[in-house]
């Protein structure tokens, strides 16, 4: 680990933070002008470049905030308050020089505690990998790093990316800054709910089954689960190879373009890598959707979904047809009868096993495994090869006749989860609800981005997910764009939601 990086085990509550002179975490100098901390990348941008504040005093704030609601949130697992610090003066010295990495630059963001990180702790979630220091970053760390971001720290997750809670059996559990009682979704919790609580600018997740998207619903941000291979996950510890994808997550549909923009491309070192053409993918944001047609699916948007999202959803699809578009109904065969996520389901546990089996049989204590890990795997071990191989045949046959219905339509639309977050405690039942849309979605390889859309009666967020063909990133932040614009959910705060200034 690097030198100061502050270790969050479950007998911490708190968080080292460097200290040292006017400006440091523990304060600021007398007499000096306090702000709120800045609501977007941009607007952090702007404040960077006239002077308005450096990259140390906005990534020192941030530490503070973190210090202020990590009791709370328990939303980190690791916080590099040290090398934080150092790292935006570097920043800070570049743009004083001239240099100027882009809109990136000396924006403070967190990463995903299965993104390697060199010199610095990455746990997966995991006791098995308390103590884990990789030599090396993931690709995705080291764009990021290159684009010019300050790494605050690796977020909470549920251990090995098993599940959607936010549960930890090592670590603790994370909290819903809506809600504490509340699940603020997973495997990305951390990120989730750092985002959402004002913690810092922006972050990583991971999606195999929704870890993206979950999180960014229940927390009331924006969060982007891109094409199959469009991120690169080398350096990623992987939950299943076939179904995961790297992506951001953000207050706002434009910090999530920006961040995109550093963390896609082509690597050849990640074999499902896509080579596509550079995309600007904050180019088209303010283009409107006029003529565009978003597709309600029959038999399926609205199939088992609780009253309070249906009424958010329905009213958010009426605002984009007030925009200009046209929403239609579409039929999709696969999404029309009873759906088998049983059999998506076991062919991540599969994968699973494959990846973790064998290390796992080899570890004489598996209490170091949480709960959900055991039984991931005893349920992985059960599923044949025979099936598993099958259902790769079928996926490119099934993913082609999917596609079919973008012929009619530019996106989709459906809830992201059935419900809000539901508390922490809440049976497995209850969060495998949501496995309605997010896995169908995983398994085709297609592009969706979750945006918030409205609020149950008791004030927790619903997301609108919106989904697109293959390679449509740009599109679907267009359309996310323009909803956003023309409403004011993605601006609301949750009760706990950071005092600092900076």
């Amino acid at each position: 680990m690097g030198a100061g990086a502050a270790l969050l085990t479950p007998a911490l509550s708190g968080c080292a933070v460097p200290s040292g002179g006017p400006g440091d975490v523990g304060g600021t100098s007398v007499g000096a002008t306090r702000r709120e901390l800045p609501s977007s990348i941009t607007e952090a941008g702007k404040a960077l470049r006239s002077g308005a504040y450096s990259s140390e005093e906005l990534t020192r704030a941030y530490l503070r905030a973190i210090a202020e609601l990590q009791p709370r949130l328990n939303a980190f697992i690791t916080i590099t308050a040290d090398e934080a610090v150092e790292h935006a003066r570097r920043l800070d010295r570049e743009l004083w020089a001239g240099k100027d990495r882009g809109p990136l630059h000396g924006i403070p963001i967190v990463h995903k505690d299965l993104f390697d990180t060199a010199g610095v702790r990455t746990t997966v979630g995991s006791e098995f990998f308390k103590d884990r220091i990789p030599r090396t970053s993931s690709t995705v760390v080291e764009r990021m790093a290159h684009a010019g971001v300050v790494s605050l720290g690796k977020t909470h997750m549920n251990e090995f990316a098993a599940g959607t809670s936010g549960t930890n059996a090592y670590f603790g559990d994370a909290h819903n800054p809506w809600d504490l009682a509340r699940s603020p979704g997973g495997s990305s919790s951390g990120t989730g709910a750092a985002i959402a609580a004002g913690l810092c600018l922006g972050g990583t997740g991971s999606d195999t089954g929704g870890s993206i998207r979950v999180p960014a619903s229940w927390n009331g941000i924006t969060g982007i689960r891109p094409s199959f291979g469009r991120v690169s996950l080398s350096g990623v510890y992987p939950r299943a190879y076939s179904l995961d994808c790297g992506g951001p997550l953000a207050r706002s549909v434009a910090d999530v373009a920006l961040l995109l923009q550093a963390m896609a491309g082509y690597d050849p070192t990640y074999k499902a890598s896509v080579q596509a053409p550079p995309e600007d993918f904050a180019r088209g944001l303010a283009a409107g959707i006029r003529g565009l047609r978003i597709g309600v699916i029959e038999n399926y948007t609205y199939r088992d979904v609780d009253p309070d999202v249906i009424k958010a959803v329905e009213a958010a699809t009426s605002t984009l047809e007030q925009l200009g578009a046209t929403v239609v109904q579409v039929r999709i065969p696969m999404l029309a009868g009873p759906l088998e996520y049983s059999s998506l389901f076991n062919i991540l546990l599969y994968e699973f096993n494959q990846i973790l089996g064998d290390e796992y049989r080899a570890t004489a204590n598996k209490s170091v495994f949480g709960p959900i890990v055991r039984g991931n795997i005893a349920k992985g071990e059960q599923v044949s090869r025979e099936f598993y191989e099958r259902s790769l045949k079928e996926r490119s046959q099934q993913k082609s006749a999917f596609r079919e219905v973008f012929k009619q339509v530019d996106a989709l639309v459906t809830p992201t989860m059935p419900t809000v977050a539901p508390v922490l405690s809440a049976s497995g039942d209850t969060y495998d609800r949501g496995r309605q849309f997010a896995l169908p979605f995983s398994w085709v390889g297609v592009p969706s981005i979750s945006v918030p859309c409205g609020f149950d009666a008791s004030g927790l967020p619903i997301g609108m997910q919106l989904v697109g063909d293959e390679m449509r990133e740009a599109l679907l932040l267009q359309i996310a764009a323009a909803f956003e614009g023309a409403t004011t959910y993605h601006r609301m705060r949750p009760p706990t939601f950071t005092t600092v200034r900076i």
